[in-house]
């Protein structure tokens, strides 16, 4: 694609943050999906940052793919449940939640930052993950589904500065 013809920041912009490293993190996620990677290895799990990197908000469009791709074991929308994790990356808006959550489950959202384009504080964290109302997915998006991914070792409670107990009596 190109990204080019604005100003040098604005091409840069265009490419990365902005638009361009969304489209093609999402295309090279589709071509895992198309090319049959998750079938020949059902354990592989890939996780897609910023709310899925365009794919959830097209998925009923893209599933459309299946039919040409009779090669699959599945409908591509399918893979979303059983290989694909979603990363927040900082955007920590409730509609965005909202919509990730029609297409994928609660297990599957992991809380992630997307240091330095976006920034938040503890407030606007506890905020997001309070309109969750029950404690046990709020659990999971801020840390357990990492933990059970990446074979984390949880933290003894107490340890970090703000935990989910900390959030589970203030629903």
């Amino acid at each position: 694609m190109d990204y080019r013809g604005f100003d040098p920041a604005l091409d840069l912009a265009l490419a990365t943050f902005g638009w361009g490293w969304h489209i093609e993190a999402g295309l090279a996620a589709l071509r895992l999906v198309l090319r049959g990677t998750f079938d020949r290895h059902p354990d592989l799990q890939i996780v897609l940052s910023h709310w899925g990197e365009m794919l959830l908000f097209a998925l009923d469009r893209i599933d459309g793919l299946s039919s040409a791709a009779p090669h699959l074991d599945r409908r591509v929308a399918d893979y979303f449940a059983t290989n694909i994790h979603i990363a927040i990356s900082g955007m920590l808006t409730p509609r965005l939640l909202r919509h990730a959550l029609a297409y994928t489950s609660v297990d599957r959202i992991l809380l992630s930052g997307d240091h330095p384009f976006r920034r938040f504080d503890a407030a606007t964290l506890t905020d997001f993950l309070r309109t969750l109302p029950d404690p046990g997915d709020r659990r999971k998006i801020a840390h357990a589904n990492a933990e059970s991914l990446y074979g984390l070792e949880p933290l003894p409670a107490g340890t970090a500065a703000r935990t989910t107990t900390d959030l589970q009596g203030d629903a």
